[in-house]
Formats: C-alpha cells, structure tokens, sequence
C-alpha cells in the first residue's frame, strides 16, 4: 500500500454505555494497532457534541499538518446518529481524503424509508410497509402480518428489540404507540420477510469488490426469535449473542450466491455507497428483498466484515489497509 502520510481516525466521543458505541471506540484500537505495525503515523481524532455546529476544532486539528487521510469511524451520537452526515459534509468540502461512504450515501442509508423508495424506484425488492409518525387509524391494515417495526433513523440496531415482530393485532396500538414515543422522528411498519438473513459485504467503487456472503438459518435455533435484535448483536449476557453465528460462504448455492451478490451490488449503486458497506437480505419463495444498506458495518478484528474478509484471504490489516485505499 502507497504511503497515506498522516492518518487520524475520526471517532465519536460521548458519556454512555451503549455497547455498539463503545464498540466504535474499541475499533480506534484496532485499526491504530494495523498502521502502527506499519510504522505509519496515526492518531485518533475525538468528535464531541460541543464541536457542532462549526466544527472548527475538528477542521483546525485537521488541517494543522498534511498529507494526510481520514480514516472515518465517526457515526454520531446517541440520538443523533445525523451528525455523520455533517462531518463527511465538511470533510467533502476540505477536499480531504476519508475512508467509507461520501455524505450522500449516508444521509440515504440513515433514513430507511427514504432509501427503500429509491430501492424500490429501481426495481429492487423491498418489504411491503409504511411510515409512521404518529398513530392515526389502523396503518396496518392491508399489510400481511407477521409486521416488524424498526425505527426509520437509526443503525446499529438501536431499537430493534424482542418486541419487534408482531404477530398479529392484538395490542399493536399500543406497541406501536410506545414505539414512536421512544422515537418521534418516525418507524417503520413492515411486512416480516422469514427465513434465511444473509449479508452481503463490499469494498470500492462500483461494480465493488465482493468480501463475502454470509448466512444465518434461523431454523438452527428454535428456542431464538427469527431475527437479531440489539441485544443479540451488542449483550454478551443474551443467549443469542453466543448462539447465532452467520455461516460464510457455505450451503448458499452458486446461482442463489450470484443473485444476491447481484441485487446488493445493485443496492449498493442506488444508494451511492462506495468505500466499504453491507447489504441485508432475505429471500421469500425465491424472491430476494433488501432489508437494509448499511454503511458503517462494524470493522473490529471480531466483526462479521473482518471475517469475511479473512474467509476471501485477507488478513484483518488487509482488509483495513484496502478500506484506506479506497479513501478519497
């Protein structure tokens, strides 16, 4: 890999104990521990809340010494996973080079409604639902239940939880009031696809380079929920978060791998993603619908997207090194 000169990596700094947070913070190590095996220069770059709206810390701290490049971990806050959007903005507009997905893609992604019209506007399946901000009628009419709702702008699965799926009408008034009192910018009502998850991981430039596949057959677990929800991702004290394991690269047949690669590469280019993303599926009597784009898939040496890259031959600082590459 070409000398990047000096490299920060930009991180989320804020009081909490949310675990996919400080999962991120746990990420800044290891990506500092790859370049510094490679005597590269590298530092983190801390974002805080007080640094918005001007961010004029941030830019000085970046412009104080140059080449350099971004390595961007920086996804928000808690309860404001928006500001991503501002910090690639402003990013953008210093011309400096940072790892991942541009602005635009990010602001898609995190508003799930707005990108599953897009997906969808390009002939990609996507979960027949509905938005919701408030709670006037019965929204759900004419969907098939089992529902799923989810909130429309947040990641990480922050909010999915072992209430999620609905099975019927009964008490969904109720749910779903409660739902968008915990987040008032708005949820999703969707029809529940069952069966086989996968994921689908990338890195590049459209047509990307394919990491992996990877599978989850919830009929493996009968005593489990047929989905992840946050604790099952993020709780070491959940019985799912040790039991649900994605399988990579085995007993997907070649045709139904090539249709998924092909329909999340699609998705991919739809929402502008390039850099580093994955993409969430599942297929329904031989149809695919894309759950969800996500742009900040988790980089630690223990996450799904590192063991992807390990399946395909690559090392964890390989995989690291190739997502600097991409920077631009």
């Amino acid at each position: 890999m070409p000398d990047p000169g000096r490299v920060l990596i930009a991180v989320g700094l804020e009081c909490t104990d949310r675990p996919d947070v400080l999962d991120t913070l746990r990420c800044v190590e290891s990506v500092k521990a790859v370049f510094a095996g490679r005597g590269l220069p590298v530092e983190p770059l801390y974002v805080r809340s007080e640094d918005f709206p001007g961010l004029d810390r941030v830019r000085e701290t970046i412009l104080s010494g140059s080449p350099l490049k971004i390595f961007n971990l920086f996804e928000g806050f808690s309860g404001d996973s928006g500001k991503e959007v501002t910090f690639a903005s402003m990013l953008e507009k210093l011309r400096v080079p940072f790892t991942g997905n541009p602005s635009v893609a990010l602001e898609m992604c995190l508003d799930k409604a707005k990108a599953k019209q897009r997906l969808a506007r390009r002939g990609i399946l996507v979960p027949r639902g509905v938005f919701l901000q408030k709670l006037e009628g019965a929204p759900w009419k004419g969907l098939n239940f089992p529902l799923f709702v989810k909130p429309c702008f947040e990641d990480g699965s922050v909010g999915v939880e072992t209430d999620s799926l609905i099975q019927d009408a009964e008490g969904i008034e109720a749910l779903l009031r409660m739902k968008l009192a915990g987040f008032p910018r708005g949820i999703l009502l969707e029809e529940f696809i069952p069966g086989n998850e996968f994921s689908v991981g990338f890195l590049g430039a459209p047509p990307y380079e394919v990491l992996g596949v990877s599978m989850i057959d919830y009929s493996l677990y009968s005593g489990s929920l047929p989905f992840l929800h946050y604790g099952s991702k993020w709780d070491p004290q959940c019985t799912e978060f040790h039991e649900i394991l994605p399988v990579l690269e085995e007993g997907i047949a070649p045709s139904l791998r090539d249709r998924l690669v092909d329909t999340a590469r699609k998705a991919g280019e739809a929402l502008g993603c390039r850099g580093y993303f994955r993409v969430d599926l599942r297929e329904r009597e031989g149809r695919l619908y894309v759950l969800d784009v996500n742009p900040n898939p988790d980089l630690n040496e223990d996450s799904g997207f590192a063991r992807q890259g390990r399946k395909r031959g690559y090392s964890y600082p390989e995989v690291v090194e190739r997502i600097l590459f991409y920077a631009d």
